[in-house]
């Protein structure tokens, strides 16, 4: 089965918070590399003589914890990652819509060694905000934030995941306190077969009106065309596509089904010259689109309804319920 471009030492699929955009990313730890069977090896020097090599067991040879992606990068960088994302706007005063763009890449440090990696994922974004006309609001909002994650292999089933994040979040028009976040979250992955896979954990958002997020479900992959990640909080549901183009393992089309918690929390100044908080929040239901490619660019497309949108403030201004809108998200991962 195709693997993404990731480390050597990594098998990772998007599920926990990163920073303050609520765009989810889920673990997927290493498989267990299982001990091969005996195999027959003619002897160079002596041909007549036979021998049987095997691969050593997990408790001969801790190495073989992990399984190496048949694609996995090495050195420092790791991947690079950029999306372009679009809310349509409504027509009543309380609506508004919002492009964005977002950048990240992800790089790996030996620490403490290269099996049990440091991974550091900066990354950056900008909010255009259009509306809402019934109060003021900047005409644009940034992300900025710096991930540190560990991932460590505990044993050939049990996997751990660990990450803090401290960003600032605002309009870069005011430095108070309440620009910095910091975000983080830990896991823990269960391997019960080789193909189902159960996770807990707990993320804290640093958000206004998500602190604190469980993180609960299972990944179950019955074969290699279909993929259940039913997850809180981005539970997908993924099917491969076979037609022109996308017929071998080197070029993989999926067509998904995934839920998402979308918005958060940002530092602002008012047209009063005041200073604020304001927080946004939605829930999304997304159809999406992915070709991934071996050694290429991965690319998606996702078209999703927004629905159980909310806009809050810190101050007394009253909150704002927006109408339900749709969102267009093309992104690509190098």
């Amino acid at each position: 089965m195709l693997h993404r471009a990731i480390p050597a030492f990594l098998a990772l699929l998007g599920l926990l918070p990163v920073g303050n955009l609520g765009a989810e990313e889920v673990i997927r730890l290493p498989a267990v590399m299982t001990p091969s069977e005996p195999y027959p090896v003619q002897l160079a020097s002596h041909p007549e003589t036979i021998v049987e090599l095997r691969t050593p067991s997990w408790e001969e040879d801790p190495e073989n914890i992990w399984n190496r992606p048949i694609d996995a990068r090495k050195g420092f960088f790791q991947e690079a990652f950029v999306d372009a994302t679009w809310f349509a706007r409504g027509a009543k005063p309380r609506d508004f819509g919002d492009t964005q763009l977002s950048f990240q890449s992800r790089f790996a440090l030996p620490l403490p060694t290269k099996r049990h990696p440091l991974i550091l994922t900066p990354g950056f974004a900008v909010h255009y905000l259009d509306g809402p006309t019934q109060v003021d609001l900047p005409p644009r909002l940034f992300d900025t934030y710096l991930q540190f994650r560990w991932l460590h292999k505990l044993s050939p089933r049990w996997s751990a995941d660990l990450s803090v994040t401290p960003g600032v979040f605002s309009d870069f028009e005011q430095s108070t306190d309440n620009a910095l976040r910091i975000t983080g979250h830990f896991g823990a992955m269960w391997d019960w077969t080789p193909k189902f896979k159960v996770a807990m954990g707990v993320a804290y958002l640093d958000r206004e009106d998500y602190r604190i997020l469980p993180i609960a479900g299972f990944i179950w992959e019955p074969n290699d065309d279909t993929e259940f990640e039913i997850m809180v909080p981005r539970p997908k549901i993924a099917r491969r596509i076979y037609w022109p183009g996308a017929m071998d393992d080197h070029v993989q089309d999926w067509l998904y089904l995934a839920g998402e918690l979308g918005g958060g929390s940002w530092a602002v100044r008012r047209d009063s010259g005041a200073n604020d908080v304001v927080t946004y929040r939605d829930f999304r239901l997304i159809l999406g689109l992915e070709r991934r490619v071996l050694y290429g660019i991965d690319y998606r497309l996702e078209l999703a309804y927004l629905f159980g949108r909310k806009l809050d403030f810190r101050s007394p201004t009253p909150r704002l319920y927006p109408t339900d809108t749709v969102m267009l998200r093309l992104g690509a991962t190098y």
